[in-house]
């Protein structure tokens, strides 16, 4: 077991507020410019966050299925659960 102090532990919640925090230049463009001249200066946050909420669903079981760890078989797109 590792202690609850551990600095290599992330929560669901720390996770969440990264994404948000990610987020907010697409969002402040939005705000700022209108959605007609939002730019592609966003597509790098917007790739982390697709990757951090896929591993928060495909490796750390954190979805609203329950604790399942989610699988690529094969590279082939097709997705596997495992308890």
């Amino acid at each position: 077991f590792i202690p609850m102090d551990d600095p290599t532990l992330i929560s669901r919640q720390q996770l969440f507020a990264r994404i948000v925090g990610g987020l907010g230049g697409r969002a402040a463009e939005e705000v700022i410019f209108g959605e007609p001249e939002v730019t592609t200066g966003a597509a790098g946050d917007l790739q982390q966050i697709t990757g951090l909420a896929k591993q928060m669903v495909v490796t750390f079981g954190m979805s609203d299925i329950g604790p399942w760890s989610l699988m690529d078989a094969a590279q082939s797109g097709d997705v596997i659960m495992r308890m």
